[in-house]
């Protein structure tokens, strides 16, 4: 049996990481053994992951229940092993703190994961997963000691550097050097998952039935537009739209938002539910998903409501046109600014509009198959 280790920041709360709890519940467990490295511990649900993955993590935390000796120790323990992260390579961290014996180590996220697993033995199969497009969106820089070694990471670090869309791709190639092994690998989806999980009920969900219903998932932080959203909200409220906008997520620009909402008189119009453990039954209510993303590496949301026959308006961030098509074939993408949104989104609320991308989007929805992006993973951790 192989072992793979999977190193990701967190467990919950974003795109990336109900990808990981995909692949993880339909991993082939007959032939692979699975270990998940968290950078920081993380509260374990086995609603989300399969009892037959074990859970590790590296940095410890702390809650308010824990003692005083215990965050003492806490943050002395995690201040010593900063200081060694820092100030020495990946792999004398490794073979101080980590020591894991593996056939194939993961990196499922940017950043800290893929400079731990960059340390990892030469004889361990290393795979690096990029989700974002690093031009626009690059967090990462914050896990290196500077750029260049995390352009040198990226070229000579991995086996394999798995990249979610083209333009991630692209972006990659262009900000470390040619990378001789990178491919593209679109984020697999559960057809089977959303679709039994969207029929349950969503009971905070308040709205007449005459009004067009919008929805959007993700983080309440600045790379997800949600700041000009809720301006575009304003603009069409105040042209007599009849729709309500519903988010949801969690983050810190939560307060800033609904400060926005309070003084824009959008209580009615636009509603923040916060973080959804099941976020399916929600989005098959809604009449039309919006993406609208500064930068995005392949929007899972988007395939999602894909495949359960949404219309879908999205900015243009990576991934969008090949999940979208080139020239809008099953569903709109519009430039990237505030004023491309609020074009897409007065369109796709003319009726006959939506009633076109509503049915492209059911369309395309079945294009999604699991097993086609699950073999190609097992592929690239066999080759």
């Amino acid at each position: 049996m192989k072992k793979i280790v999977i190193f990701t920041e967190q467990l919950y709360g974003g795109g990336v990481e109900r990808i990981l709890q995909i692949i993880c519940n339909n991993f082939n467990f007959d032939k692979y053994n699975v270990t998940i490295f968290t950078v920081r511990r993380d509260n374990l649900s086995l609603t989300y992951f399969p009892s037959h993955v074990k859970f590790k993590y590296v940095f410890e935390t702390y809650n308010e229940t824990s003692t005083w000796w215990e965050k003492l120790r806490c943050k002395i323990g995690n201040k010593i092993k900063l200081l060694f992260y820092y100030n020495f390579s990946p792999s004398f961290f490794y073979h101080l703190f980590i020591r894991e014996k593996t056939d194939v180590a993961i990196a499922f996220i940017e950043g800290y994961a893929t400079r731990l697993v960059a340390g990892f033995p030469k004889r361990v199969k290393r795979i690096a997963w990029i989700h974002t497009d690093i031009e626009i969106n690059h967090w990462s820089k914050i896990a290196y000691r500077s750029i260049l070694e995390e352009k040198e990471i990226y070229r000579d670090g991995f086996n394999k550097v798995i990249c979610v869309s083209n333009t991630v791709f692209e972006k990659i190639n262009f900000f470390s050097g040619n990378i001789k092994n990178a491919c593209v690998v679109h984020n697999p989806i559960d057809r089977r998952l959303i679709i039994n999980s969207s029929l349950q009920p969503a009971e905070d969900l308040v709205y007449e039935r005459k009004e067009r219903l919008i929805m959007s998932l993700g983080s309440l932080i600045e790379i997800k537009g949600y700041n000009r959203l809720l301006s575009v909200a304003n603009k069409l409220k105040e042209e007599g739209y009849d729709f309500k906008l519903f988010i949801l997520g969690d983050g810190i620009q939560r307060e800033e938002l609904n400060l926005f909402i309070n003084n824009n008189d959008l209580m009615s119009f636009v509603y923040l539910l916060g973080y959804k453990e099941n976020p399916y039954n929600y989005l098959n209510q809604c009449d039309i998903y919006v993406c609208s993303s500064y930068a995005e590496g392949y929007n899972t949301a988007i395939t999602e409501a894909l495949v359960l026959g949404k219309a879908v308006v999205s900015t243009d961030c990576s991934g969008v046109k090949e999940q979208l098509g080139e020239h809008n074939e099953w569903g709109i993408c519009v430039p990237n600014s505030e004023e491309g949104l609020y074009g897409g989104l007065k369109q796709m609320l003319n009726p006959d509009t939506l009633k076109y991308y509503t049915e492209q989007a059911t369309k395309r929805g079945k294009d999604f198959t699991l097993e086609k992006s699950m073999n190609k993973i097992y592929q690239l951790i066999e080759e």
